[in-house]
């Protein structure tokens, strides 16, 4: 197992040599809650949401679903959680690992079999395994701390007895050993006697588990507590018994029967809820029955049947607080149930919540809003505020509920595309989680609640290809795709996030010329579909060879890619054309022109008709279709001048004229194409064979200049390199090629995992990310490129670097090895969910599978070590300063070769005008006096001198009352000691004394004139306001008399 801090690579910048791949791990996409029931918690007055995010948890703030923690990494799939506090719990297979928000503490390891549940219940954890033991785990604040970083002595013990008897060769399995070395910790872990706590380990002094005693035939299933019952849990087991025990005693309590829950048949207890009503408790049962049993009484209070489905009941929520009285109960069947226990009903039910099972429903305390999670890769929230009382969606987050077998980076590589068996089309962001989405299918939600069906009937069938232009995003569709056995191509509006209200169908003939045309009654499914680098046009391939192209703003046909036929007279196409159309032989009459001579004429016998018959026979030469089968790939360049497209089954790439669809050129590969990239910028296709071979075709010049060899299966897709250089490729045996294309040599042959093969790939415009998506898994793995996110000097894998071709290889095939001969395959494991960051900041790229596999080595640690090593080796014997600091010199990529540096252009940039810098770095004015002292400080400044530091003005008129020698003008001593630099402590104490006196008469003198200048102010102010009243009292008297 891995150390409290978990594995990591080396950092960015690290020049070790266990960087030996082109692509590193960096983060997973699109996970947000697999298969496991998640836990609600609080923290304050914050809800948050823990769920499982397959080898690692998450957490969300339930108020908008955002991310706000990423757990560590584990060794396998969480199968259970539970959360007290800041610890975290998670069960990967048969251990328990312990974290404090992100930190790992430590592992409890002790259980044969996988770990199925987790209950939190006092200073306690409490584990149920696949094999039906039970144990309890201190986790108080104590035990915690022995074991930070460490394994407990249990689980350490078993480790190395499997270790001993693997190294032993023993034919005995590892459940055996398991098993044994289980029974060790359950002798070991006997309670004592005399005291309520377990003993202690000798090697950590931790509180070892304590492990619970069942009854016969009982296999515990699901556990819960039920209120004021102090130190007792309930737990149900398969054959429909719930056991009440005593954790502290391990007395068994009371055992209900089937026979007493209604529950003759013995059907299995699934889950255990606790209802707000003391002594009360909800029993999910296997059968699709709820039961609310009375736990004091032993006595049903109500029981009903969830779905009509008689599939099992995964989880179960009570409302609270001032609300009504609702349990929600979810199952296998992916509907959700409300029923109003006041009533004893139905309130509503909702088909179709998850794709799959509802592994967990929750009610927050005192809100009418539901969470569910399933195990289809979602988690939502409804809320329950509808008139009818039925609910409706209100918020949720969710991923691919199928494993995607698409992907495309989109644009300047800040999104991705992906489509996958789960028949969605999914936008995900680089760099907001919360960005991501699903693109809209047409109110698919609402017509499926109408119709009464699940969402998944009514979309479209799953993607097959997508091709898409950013130039008009916002004018009108932009993304075109083709489904599996769909004859139309759909489009969709990427800026709206929903489906285009154009379909692309290719027009079928009719009648008698349905033959002579490239298409049947009914159609081919879509196979191939390609966008123009302006946005405007799509083209479109199927099945029966067809190559159609259309308007995206109109979505009106525009025109068909057609080949010429081979050549035939007139009289013969007639006949075929006759022929063809079911025309009996006695109606076939050969068109005769009004010559003289009748049918007689030599013109007429000969059939020249001066020459119109050579026109018509031209007019109705036959169009084939692009190709004889399925067209597997098609590819425009950047110019709208040329098409490029592949057959599959006759194993030809022609090249079309995009504007008047005539053929330009062919090029025979002699097998059949599976993929095709094309490098816009070079005019060059990379194609793949079905014989495991790419071949790189030049357009221009209709021919073949590279062959590259090395893969061992199915080439499955293949990617051309923004620059041209690399041509990447995954296999069906899951690895990843990487080829020089001006080389001709395989670089790098990467193995991404060791049991998820990559099904597709995606390399950004910018060559920093690598896209993947896998086999079996959900999510769209990024990696990044370690050529540009590494050090300079950094090997590849066996020491294979590209070499400069020496000869044009056009007319021959070369054989691609690596430098020593033979391909080297590096195994990568799958990246977490969010890039690791160390302890300064850095990125952690990703380990070696030997670093990795070690427990006891911390990457970041050993990086820093090894930075700080290399920096005292270069600051030599008694250390450089700067020199110390200096990055170490890049190693040349081959003898000969001039290296690039890979520093930033800030660093180098400037090294071509040092001269205009240090000119510019000139001050523009010559130095100005200083500013004068305060005026407590006289001094005097020589500016002929500046080098010269000021000294006191002893001239200056001083007044001193408390010294005798104030009356003195000059101070030989003090102009010696300012000359010379010597002490003037004594000096600066009377100045300072003089000064504050000098300081309060100035004040004294400016306060007075202040006084003085108010004093007037307010004077003039009465005088203005005496001569204004005068004047009021004149103009009054006026207008008195006037009025008199």
């Amino acid at each position: 197992h891995a150390d409290a801090r978990g594995a990591r690579g080396p950092a960015i910048g690290d020049t070790s040599d266990a960087m030996t791949s082109l692509f590193y791990p960096f983060r997973a996409l699109g996970y947000v809650n697999e298969g496991v029931p998640f836990v609600e918690h609080r923290r304050g007055t914050e809800h948050f949401v823990t769920v499982s995010a397959g080898k690692a948890f998450q957490v969300y703030n339930c108020e908008r679903l955002r991310l706000v923690l990423v757990g560590p990494q584990g060794d396998s799939d969480i199968t259970a959680l539970a959360v007290k506090g800041d610890l975290t719990f998670a069960a990967h297979g048969r251990d328990i690992v312990v974290c404090r928000r992100t930190h790992r503490v430590c592992v409890f390891g002790g259980h044969a079999d996988t770990v199925t549940a987790l209950f939190t219940f006092g200073p306690r954890l409490y584990s149920i395994c696949a094999g039906g033991r039970v144990l309890g785990w201190d986790i108080g604040k104590d035990a915690l701390d022995h074991l930070d970083g460490k394994r407990s002595s249990a689980a350490k013990r078993a480790a190395d007895a499997r270790a001993s008897m693997a190294d032993d060769g023993s034919g005995s399995s590892d459940s055996d050993s398991d098993e044994s070395a289980s029974d060790a910790m359950a002798d070991e872990t006997a309670f004592d006697e005399d005291q309520d706590l377990p003993r202690r380990d000798p090697d950590t002094g931790a509180h070892l588990p304590r492990e619970y005693r069942m009854p016969e035939g009982f296999t515990p299933t699901c556990i819960c507590h039920p209120d004021t019952y102090l130190n007792k849990v309930l737990i149900g087991a398969t054959d429909g018994r719930v056991l009440l025990l005593n954790v502290n005693t391990g007395k068994h309590i009371y055992v209900f029967h089937p026979n007493n829950m209604l529950n003759p048949s013995g059907s299995a207890v699934t889950c255990l809820e606790q209802s707000p009503a003391l002594d009360t408790v909800a029993v999910g049962l296997g059968n699709g029955r709820v039961v609310i049993q009375n736990v004091r009484l032993d006595r049903t209070v109500v029981d009903f049947t969830h779905d009509g489905s008689g599939r099992a009941i995964r989880s179960m929520s009570f409302t609270t607080g001032n609300q009504d009285p609702l349990i929600a109960v979810g199952g296998d069947a992916g509907s959700v149930s409300v029923w109003d226990l006041e009533k004893r009903r139905l309130r509503t039910i909702m088909p179709g919540t998850h794709d799959g099972a509802v592994t967990q429903a929750h009610f927050f305390l005192g809100q009418p809003v539901l969470m569910t999670g399933g195990a289809d890769n979602a988690l939502k929230q409804w809320i329950f505020d509808n008139a009818d009382g039925t609910g409706r969606l209100l918020r949720f987050r969710a991923g691919h509920s199928a494993p995607p077998t698409r992907v495309e980076f989109y644009g300047e590589g800040l999104r991705i595309l992906s489509a996958g068996d789960d028949r969605a089309l999914r936008v995900f962001s680089t760099i907001q989680d919360q960005q991501s989405k699903e693109l809209s299918q047409s109110h698919v939600e609402r017509r499926a609640k109408k119709l009464g069906v699940a969402e998944q009937e009514l979309k479209l069938p799953p993607i097959r290809g997508l091709a898409w232009c950013e130039v008009r995003e916002r004018d009108w569709a932009n993304v075109v795709t083709c489904h599996a056995g769909e004859t139309r191509a759909y489009t969709w509006r990427l800026a709206n996030g929903v489906l285009g209200e154009h379909v692309l169908q290719p027009p079928v003939k009719m009648g008698a010329k349905r033959n002579l045309g490239i298409s049947n009654r009914v159609g081919f499914p879509i196979s191939a579909v390609a966008v123009s680098a302006c946005g405007n046009f799509a083209v479109i391939g199927n099945e029966g060879g067809e190559v159609h192209r259309f308007n995206l703003q109109s979505g009106q046909h525009r025109g068909v890619f057609k080949r010429p036929g081979p050549p035939r007279n007139a009289a013969e196409g007639r006949d075929e054309e006759a022929v063809a159309n079911g025309i009996p032989e006695h109606e076939r009459r050969r068109r005769q022109l009004n010559l003289r001579g009748g049918k007689n004429s030599i013109w007429n016998m000969a059939d020249k008709s001066y020459g119109m018959d050579a026109i018509e026979a031209a007019k109705k030469a036959p169009k084939l279709p692009a190709h004889s089968g399925q067209v597997s790939a098609i590819q425009t360049d950047g110019a709208n001048k040329q098409t490029v497209t592949c057959g599959f089954v006759d194993g030809v790439v022609r090249v079309w004229n995009f504007g008047e669809q005539k053929l330009e050129g062919e090029m025979d590969t002699g097998v059949g194409c599976v993929a095709a990239s094309l490098h816009r910028p070079g005019a060059l296709v990379a194609v793949a064979g079905a014989d495991r071979v790419v071949r790189v075709l030049d357009i221009a010049g209709m021919r073949r200049v590279r062959s590259l060899r090395g893969a061992q299966t199915q080439v499955k897709s293949v990617q051309f390199s923004a620059d041209g250089r690399w041509i990447l490729a995954s296999v069906a045996d899951g690895a990843v090629h990487v080829w020089d294309v001006p080389a001709a040599r395989l670089v790098q042959t990467m193995r991404m995992s060791r049991d998820c093969p990559v099904v597709d790939l995606s390399l950004s415009p910018n060559m920093d990310m690598l896209a993947t998506v896998h086999e079996g898994r959900r999510g769209v793995y990024l990696w990044a490129n370690s050529q540009m996110y590494s050090a300079p000097g950094t090997r590849l894998a066996g020491g294979a670097t590209t070499r400069v071709a020496g000869s044009d290889d056009s007319d021959s095939e070369d054989a691609v090895t690596t430098e020593d001969g033979e391909a080297r395959e590096t195994l990568v494991e799958l990246p977490r969910l969010h890039a690791e960051l160390g302890d300064a900041g850095e990125i952690i790229l990703g380990a070696t599978e030997e670093e990795s596999a070690d427990p006891n080595v911390n990457l970041a640690e050993k990086a820093e070590k090894e930075a700080a090593e290399d920096a005292k080796k270069e600051a030599g014997p008694k250390g450089a300063g700067s020199d110390a600091r200096r990055r170490r010199a890049p190693e040349p990529v081959a003898p000969g070769l001039a290296t690039m540096a890979m520093l930033p252009k800030v660093q180098w940039a400037s090294l071509a005008r040092l001269d205009e810098i240090r000119e510019r770095n000139k001050p523009i004015q010559g130095p100005k006096k200083p500013k004068e002292a305060p005026f407590f400080i006289p001094t005097t400044y020589n500016p002929d001198d500046p080098s010269k530091a000021a000294v006191f003005d002893v001239d200056a008129a001083i007044d001193d009352d408390d010294d005798d020698d104030a009356n003195d003008t000059k101070s030989r001593i003090l102009t010696g000691a300012g000359d010379d630099g010597g002490d003037v402590e004594g000096v600066l104490v009377r100045l300072v004394r003089a000064g504050a006196k000098k300081a309060e008469a100035i004040e004294e003198v400016k306060s007075a004139e202040g006084k003085n200048r108010t004093k007037a102010k307010a004077a003039e102010a009465k005088r203005k306001l005496a001569a204004l009243r005068r004047k009021r009292r004149r103009k009054n008297e006026e207008d008195e008399e006037d009025e008199y």
